[in-house]
């Protein structure tokens, strides 16, 4: 099936049809009343036209809204080094705690898990979605409550215990970078 282009369009919208070798051995081998088939052509997988972004945009915005949520925990995290750097810890240190950004780098390992666990009363997308939005939200209040022990008030910051709150912070966030990709989809 090849798509056909509207003349009259600035944009190019997909318009499938059958083809008529189809509708021809629709026709000709079976007698079929117009009911049944409208029936088998609102049946098949055939994609609807373009319908426009005014009846996607409830759904642009929630993506919007998702990608900005998950960018949270990315730049929280790329500011950690900039405070290790005024706090003069060692390069060591710091090159310690670049493990954090892994998750994101590795996500593809659970992915296949995120796509095919979930809880088929909730839906596929919401079962990951808003589990971690709320364990991403219960984390954050606990990095505000923690942060400067976490960071070392008067002391050098506990780097071990830094990279391993934030590593889980940043998978968190890509595995709802996962959900939110496959919704997008």
């Amino acid at each position: 099936m090849s798509p056909v282009l509207d003349q009259d369009s600035r944009q190019r919208r997909q318009h499938y049809q059958l083809p008529d070798m189809v509708i021809n051995n629709i026709n000709s081998s079976t007698a079929l009343s117009v009911e049944d088939r409208e029936a088998l052509l609102l049946d098949s997988d055939i994609p609807r036209p373009y319908a426009g972004y005014k009846r996607e945009l409830g759904n642009i915005l929630l993506l919007l809204f998702l990608y900005v949520l998950q960018g949270i925990p990315l730049g929280l995290a790329g500011s950690i080094p900039l405070i290790l750097q005024t706090k003069n810890v060692s390069y060591t240190d710091q090159a310690f705690f670049s493990f954090v950004f892994w998750p994101f780098s590795l996500k593809l390992l659970w992915a296949p898990l995120v796509d095919a666990v979930y809880i088929k009363r909730f839906g596929r997308r919401k079962s990951w979605l808003v589990p971690t939005q709320y364990v991403l939200g219960l984390f954050m209040m606990y990095l505000s409550t923690c942060m400067d022990s976490l960071l070392g008030d008067n002391h050098v910051p506990d780097i071990v215990a830094l990279t391993a709150t934030f590593f889980l912070f940043e998978f968190l966030a890509a595995t709802q970078d996962i959900a939110v990709d496959r919704k997008s989809t």
